[in-house]
């Protein structure tokens, strides 16, 4: 792919010993004292690594990082697309953020276009085990209704947490992130993703998935706070 240029960064694809991966260089700020802005491309790429890093500890997807230069981060890439935030996808969003808040992990700009949605791979049966199912004795009739129901439940149960039609919900994008304890940073991340939602039911649904955050309540009336200061500046 062509390299992608945004604000502060140049994304460009790669491949390390045969994997996908994308490298993350950071722009020089010619408006800035040169060694100021090396100081602060540099560190923001090392943060931006821990982050990513400790995101994944805490069983958050994320890009796993390979390898961190002086103003560069190679990680790996992520194929998908930026979600069409359903419901579901919202609630999820939700539950992301809060196991990142749990973890005091900041993400800086909590919105749908720092998710990817990657869809959940289903590996057929191999042909051996399908022949070995023959072989097993027969069952009478409600043992039979008993397996197909079990099956049924079986496939209607989201893999890993999550459900067939929203897959695997990628979070990227740490470059603004930090690590912090305060109610006050974790309250601005989950406005972020408020009002970057159209609908209220996706709000709700957002705020469903955040509740399993310990501290959701306080986050949560801290926001209502936030949206007024906001709502004041304007």
């Amino acid at each position: 792919m062509n390299p992608l240029r945004g604000a502060e960064a140049v994304l460009s694809r790669i491949s390390v010993i045969g994997r996908a991966a994308v490298v993350k260089s950071r722009i020089a700020k010619t408006y800035r004292v040169k060694e100021l802005d090396a100081k602060l491309r540099s560190e923001r790429t090392r943060s931006e690594a821990r982050l990513l890093h400790k995101a994944k500890l805490a069983g958050v997807d994320c890009p796993i990082v390979l390898e961190v230069g002086e103003f560069d981060l190679s990680m790996t890439f992520v194929d998908g697309e930026r979600p069409e935030m359903t419901e579901k996808q919202c609630s999820e969003s939700g539950a992301i953020l809060a196991k990142l808040h749990s973890n005091d992990i900041i993400h800086g700009d909590y919105t749908p276009a720092n998710l990817i949605a990657s869809g959940n791979k289903k590996t057929k049966p191999k042909k051996s085990e399908s022949k070995l199912e023959t072989t097993k004795p027969e069952k009478n009739e409600n043992q039979l209704e008993k397996t197909k129901s079990e099956r049924s439940e079986r496939s209607e149960m989201p893999a890993s947490g999550r459900g067939a039609d929203i897959g695997v919900l990628f979070v990227i994008d740490f470059g603004l992130g930090f690590v912090s304890k305060d109610i006050e940073d974790k309250a601005v991340d989950v406005f972020t993703m408020l009002r970057a939602l159209d609908r209220e039911e996706k709000k709700e649904a957002f705020v469903k998935g955040y509740r399993a955050y310990v501290k959701a309540e306080s986050v949560l009336k801290r926001v209502k706070d936030v949206e007024k200061r906001v709502r004041y500046a304007f």
